[in-house]
């Protein structure tokens, strides 16, 4: 299925925040069809690439890791830009979440665009 969503997760040494954010974008199967999101991991020295790679191994359809050397929050959006497959891009920090109900209706919205 074509994702309508990408969801660009610029990440260094954020393991204290990374699950409840990544936690946030779990939503009914057939809404996780119609979005992407990149862990974008700057090098992190704690466990944040690992982390991430948890919820790419259990939602492969959905979730990618890019692993890359530190460079700072602007290459990280610039590396997911250049990823993205979505038709519209959304960033979200991995020290931030979404209400999971309020992102449900977000995705449900902008598909009827």
């Amino acid at each position: 299925m074509e994702k309508i969503l990408t969801i660009v997760v610029p990440t260094y040494n954020m393991e204290k925040y990374l699950r409840h954010c990544l936690d946030s974008l779990i939503v009914p199967r057939e809404e996780m069809e119609k979005f992407e999101v990149l862990v974008i991991n700057d090098g992190s020295k704690d466990n944040s690439s690992a982390i991430a790679h948890e919820y790419q191994d259990k939602y492969p359809d959905t979730f990618r890791v890019i692993d890359k050397e530190n460079g700072n929050y602007g290459s990280c959006i610039n590396r997911g830009l250049k990823e993205a497959k979505g038709k519209y891009i959304k960033i979200l920090d991995a020290d931030d979440w979404f209400n999971t109900e309020n992102f449900i209706s977000y995705l449900k919205e902008i598909c009827q665009l």
